[in-house]
Formats: C-alpha cells, sequence, structure tokens
C-alpha cells in the first residue's frame, strides 16, 4: 500500500449495528440464564421458606408448611426480583450494556402517559377473561386461590403495596420483553415467534408462585394450570403493546405497577374478599 493509498474501507459508511444484532442482545444462552434464574428463585425461596417453617415447629408437615409459605408469596416475591435484577446486571457487565438500554428508545412524559393508559386500556379484556375463568373453575364471585392465600401481618402488606410492585417492574418485563424476547428475536429470525416463546415461557413461570397443595394431599395441578391460563391474555397484550409502543418498556412497566400496586393495596385493605 503506498502513502497516498486509502486505507481499507475509507470512504465507506460505518456499519451500525441493527436492532437485534450480537451487538445489541447477546446470545441466546443468557436468556436461558434469566428464565433458568426466575424459575429457580420462585422454587428455592419457597420451598426454603418451607423448610424453615417445618424445622421451626410452625408446620407439621410438609404440605402445611408450602401452604403457609405461599400465603406469603406478595411479599418473598421481592426476594425472586432482586435475584432477577443480579442476573441482569451481570449480563450488561458481560456485554458491556446499561440498563436504560433495555428499556427501549428515549420516552417523553406525554409519551408515558399515553402508553400507561393505552397498556391499561389493551389489558381491560384480559381482566374480565381472568375474572371469568376463576368463575367457571372455582364458582361464582369466588376469589382467585393466590389471593385467597394471602395473610399478611400490617408491616408485610405495606411492603407488599410500596415496595414489592416497584422491584417487580425493574426485574419482570425487563427480563422478558428487554432481554428473552431480542435474543431469541435475533436466533429464529421471526419477531413473532420469538414473542409467542415468551409468552409461553412467561406463562409457564407464573405456575410456580405459589405452589398450592391440593386437599387430596400433593401439588394443586389444577391452580397450576389455571395460574398458565389466567395469565395468558395479560401477556400476550402487554407484548403486543411492547412491538405498538415502538419497543418502549417504560410505559408498561408503569401500567403493571399500577394493576400490580392497586391488587396489593385491595389485599390490604380487605376489599378482595
Amino acid at each position: 500500500m503506498t502513502a497516498t493509498s486509502p486505507p481499507p474501507g475509507a470512504g465507506q459508511p460505518a456499519v451500525r449495528p441493527r436492532p437485534g444484532s450480537a451487538v445489541t442482545t447477546g446470545g441466546v444462552g443468557g436468556a436461558v440464564v434469566v428464565v433458568g434464574a426466575r424459575v429457580g428463585l420462585w422454587l428455592g425461596v419457597q420451598l426454603g421458606l418451607a423448610g424453615l417453617l417445618i424445622l421451626t415447629g410452625v408446620a407439621d408437615t410438609a404440605g402445611q408448611a408450602l401452604d403457609e409459605a405461599a400465603g406469603w408469596w406478595m411479599v418473598y416475591g421481592a426476594l425472586v426480583d432482586l435475584g432477577t435484577l443480579g442476573v441482569i446486571i451481570w449480563l450488561l457487565g458481560r456485554d458491556g450494556r446499561s440498563y436504560r438500554g433495555l428499556l427501549g428508545p428515549p420516552t417523553t412524559a406525554w409519551q408515558l402517559a399515553l402508553g400507561a393508559a393505552g397498556v391499561l386500556a389493551a389489558t381491560v379484556p384480559a381482566v374480565v377473561f381472568s375474572g371469568e375463568l376463576t368463575s367457571a373453575i372455582y364458582g361464582q364471585d369466588a376469589i382467585a386461590p393466590m389471593f385467597a392465600v394471602v395473610d399478611l401481618p400490617p408491616w408485610a402488606s405495606v411492603l407488599s403495596v410500596l415496595v414489592v410492585p416497584l422491584v417487580a417492574e425493574l426485574a419482570e418485563p425487563v427480563a422478558y420483553l428487554g432481554v428473552v424476547l431480542p435474543r431469541l428475536e435475533r436466533r429464529l429470525g421471526r419477531s413473532w415467534l420469538a414473542a409467542a416463546i415468551v409468552v409461553a415461557l412467561w406463562a409457564a413461570e407464573h405456575a410456580l408462585y405459589p405452589l398450592l397443595t391440593s386437599p387430596g394431599g400433593g401439588l394443586d395441578w389444577r391452580f397450576a394450570a389455571y395460574r398458565v391460563g389466567s395469565v395468558l391474555p395479560f401477556l400476550a397484550a402487554w407484548t403486543a403493546a411492547y412491538y405498538a409502543l415502538g419497543r418502549r418498556l417504560l410505559p408498561i412497566m408503569v401500567a403493571r405497577w399500577v394493576l400490580n400496586a392497586g391488587t396489593a393495596a385491595a389485599l390490604a385493605l380487605g376489599l378482595i374478599a
């Protein structure tokens, strides 16, 4: 190469990574780690609490201990989400990325407010479906079992309203829509297929919290199936909203916080009974 020869690639535009590229999303192994961590945490925390109840003599049998621990799922869920945040931060550090980058394009105040209102509106059919499914399986005006088992002291109720929903929004939707979904999109090359898998995995996770026992002994598999079916419309609506909002996560996080904090407050105030 002579002194006057341009270096290779000179005059050509710099290649920027496309959304979904390895530079922006990392490998699919990270998605497996995130989902596996959440599954392991949900199982580990409840089983650990159940074991502690047996060791301290609060519960006599494994089934009783499991159900007693299940009553605290709206509080110990914070441990699961904190663990999830730890895994996400570890992945971000490994890949040289930032948490803010997982939330999508910049979101103005009006986009946040309008987007959150739209997500809440899109969630209404899911709320109606879940209520109808609960009535069909457990009877008219029945309380969903995951709420019926909740029996918390005042300090824990305050925690479940003020702290836990916030931690959940910083971890759960970011894990599935900000981490898992784009990695699957890159691997599969089809956004619709990646989205369907994410919704399925996200729904399946809900079968694990809380784990309940059936009257005849053993795990209540009917409740686990109900739990998955009842959340599917919510997760499908939120995933669709993620695309409709230009991959902005903040409006979805705000809408979910309103729903989760509102549900926790209603339970704490005895409005759901």
